[in-house]
């Protein structure tokens, strides 16, 4: 890995001690319950990556909104993405410059968007669901709604990712991946691995 995936990695891992290690295992099971967001001390770090990640004064108590793409572009701003990132409150905007920056061969941007056969996630990458039916690779609309976690580990049969507001908190997940390294993760919607290359561009 190179230096910002160190970062990335590294930053995501911190966040996830702060927020008590909560884990989910290969099967979607809680082993291990970290703290809520709506908790003291902790609705304020939400309120953080709000206002460092985006841009946007929400306080932290806003939960009906949710911030897991603050998350994401939280990490990626303090690990230095400036430039490369398009940092927003909803996951499809930058997920749809990753997939263009692919397509148009863009090698300043620091993620490319692949279908889930074409790339075996690997560390700092981004791993995209989406939340309605029919988005895919080829069918980007406006504005849906999604989700993505950043990869930390990989072994021969799993991946390790972090997501923020998972299970109200920060949450670790173990998800399957087939010999060849495929995401193969049947309880969500996995359309898209973004490729990190901010080490790169």
């Amino acid at each position: 890995m190179g230096k910002v995936i160190d970062g990335i990695v590294g930053l995501a891992y911190a966040e996830w001690e702060f927020f008590g290690r909560q884990e989910f295992d290969i099967d979607g099971n809680r082993m291990r319950e970290g703290m809520d967001e709506a908790e003291e001390g902790f609705w304020q770090r939400v309120g953080i990556y709000w206002r460092e990640g985006t841009g946007k004064n929400f306080t932290g108590r806003d939960d009906d909104i949710p911030w897991s793409a603050a998350f994401i572009s939280y990490i990626m701003r303090k690990a230095g993405a400036d430039g490369r990132f398009r940092f927003n409150a909803l996951h499809s905007v930058y997920i749809r410059k990753a997939i263009k920056a692919r397509q148009q061969r863009n090698r300043k941007y620091g993620f490319w968007g692949f279908r889930l056969s074409e790339r075996s996630p690997e560390m700092g990458d981004l791993v995209c669901y989406a939340r309605e039916p029919g988005i895919n690779l080829d069918t980007q609309s406006a504005n849906y709604k999604s989700h993505a976690d950043i990869v930390v580990s990989k072994s021969d049969h799993a991946i390790q990712v972090i997501g923020g507001n998972v299970g109200s908190s920060v949450s670790l997940k173990t998800l399957r991946i087939e010999a060849g390294g495929i995401l193969i993760d049947k309880r969500y919607k996995w359309f898209a691995v973004l490729q990190n290359r901010l080490d790169t561009a």
